[in-house]
């Protein structure tokens, strides 16, 4: 049935809705890392390609669900999808009540939903697409239209009374190459590009080469496409670069895979098809240290690469080991100064309150950070997320708040029971904050001065904040 309450007719009609609001992400605020969602316009543009007739309503930039409301009355989908994240739970059934009182069919999407498919359809989705979506949603669509039932579709999890019923596994798609580009069209791109262009004078858009990630850190949860890893061609993804360049004029681009450039030999060609074909596009990515081998940056920079986000983590190798992340510290020193030697912009992504993790190793983290003073950096404390190896571990230690909190904060509330309260991680947050002002302010003071404020500050913490915070217990915890 349609919206309206129509018979159907052939053509399914699909409305993706991103419930994400920018307003309300203080995160988004403070990083301004505004970007449509390529999950939404490549499955906007796969479901178009193969008939169905498919509308996108973003409400990044929006002030509430009315486009939703509206968007549902003029297009009147048999169906409507919506990316799920945990920092828009709330919004995202917000958008499911209202498909539901138009009379159509409502599946959730994305990582949270994927994660816990039984709390959304408990919550009144009618369906959440588990896995790759494009296939899934297709064959939903086709379903609905025809009053067929859903409850068997690969890749789709129902309820069957209280119990979730779940279709058997979709495979997925064996060549990334087989996506059309995405939908752009479908949103106000022009809104993300120029708001770009006010802030930082670049028209930047993302970019997903490769779906999946081949590593296994026990905090990272993989509900979407497991430990699967699959890449693009080079040439599939040139023909995106050059479209966004000539289309919507974008001279900068975020490579948005979980890891870029996991293959050095794919890494390697793309780069050469870049300065050869003189793209004239800077880009910046995620990477490992053990895979930012000072051999190759050079050609990197080159190529365009202005910044790197990469995850240290931590500064204490027991740590790394027990997160299961991999890498060395040597290898974190290796790439750092390799990046600063090439002028590379560097963003650390760094993690306190994982379990095991005493003041000492807080204190490693710190020094290290010191050392190499990233121009970038965010520092939050572990949030559990079901579906790890972390999540696992402590879940028998969950605060009562957690779901709620998780929410809203953003890596700055200790979400389980651990060792130490979580004023000593607010503090330690602190401290690194501290450290960075000292950071931006070389150059500008004389180096003892500096070096006086950072040996006072170590003082205070060694002698006094921390102390207090603990009880006066500044021993290791027990394992």
């Amino acid at each position: 049935m349609s919206a309206d309450g129509a018979p159907p007719d052939e053509t399914p009609r699909v409305l993706l809705v991103d419930p994400y609001l920018a307003k309300e992400d203080p995160m988004e605020r403070k990083f301004v890392e505004l970007y449509p969602s390529l999950g939404i316009l490549t499955l906007a543009a796969y479901l178009r390609r193969h008939g169905v007739e498919v509308a996108v309503v973003d409400l990044t930039f929006a002030r509430d669900t009315r486009p939703v409301a509206a968007a549902i009355r003029a297009f009147r989908p048999a169906v409507v999808g919506v990316h799920t994240k945990t920092l828009t739970m709330g919004r995202a059934l917000a958008v499911a009540r209202l498909a539901k009182e138009a009379g159509a069919f409502t599946v959730a999407g994305g990582p949270d939903a994927a994660t816990r498919p039984e709390t959304y359809l408990s919550a009144g989705f009618d369906a959440v697409a588990v896995g790759e979506g494009e296939a899934t949603l297709l064959e939903l669509s086709q379903v609905v239209v025809t009053g067929g039932a859903p409850r068997s579709i690969p890749g789709l999890a129902v309820l069957d009374g209280e119990r979730v019923v779940r279709g058997p596994p979709r495979p997925f798609l064996s060549s990334l190459d087989e996506l059309p580009l995405p939908l752009w069209e479908a949103i106000d791109l022009e809104q993300y590009l120029s708001t770009w262009q006010g802030s930082t004078g670049e028209r930047r858009m993302a970019v997903l080469t490769s779906r999946g990630c081949p590593f296994d850190c026990a905090w990272c949860s993989k509900p979407t496409f497991g430990r699967t890893y699959r890449q693009q061609s080079v040439g599939r993804v040139l023909d995106e670069l050059r479209e966004l360049k000539d289309r919507y004029r974008v001279d900068y681009v975020r490579f948005c895979d979980d890891v870029f450039g996991i293959q050095r030999s794919w890494l390697e060609e793309l780069l050469d098809r870049m300065i050869e074909e003189k793209l004239d596009l800077q880009f910046e990515c995620l990477a490992r240290v053990d895979l930012l081998k000072p051999d190759l940056l050079a050609r990197m920079r080159r190529a365009g690469l202005a910044r790197v986000y990469v995850g240290v983590e931590s500064g204490s190798q027991k740590m790394l080991d027990a997160m299961n992340r991999g890498t060395k510290l040597a290898q974190v020193e290796r790439a750092a100064e390799a990046l600063r030697r090439e002028g590379i912009r560097q963003y650390w992504f760094l993690m306190l309150g994982y379990p095991g993790e005493t003041v000492e190793d807080i204190s490693e983290t710190l020094r290290l950070f010191r050392k190499f003073s990233p121009e970038e950096y965010s520092i939050s404390i572990a949030v559990p997320v079901p579906g790890t190896r972390f999540y696992d571990a402590v879940k028998d230690r969950l605060t009562g708040s957690t779901r709620r909190r998780k929410s809203s904060n953003g890596g700055r509330a200790l979400l389980y029971e651990a060792v130490y309260p979580e004023s000593l991680y607010r503090w330690a947050q602190a401290r690194f904050e501290f450290e960075a002002s000292l950071s931006r302010a070389r150059g500008k003071i004389a180096p003892p001065v500096l070096r006086g404020l950072e040996d006072a500050a170590d003082a205070l913490d060694r002698r006094i904040v921390t102390p207090i915070l603990l009880g006066g217990n500044t021993e290791p915890p027990a394992a």
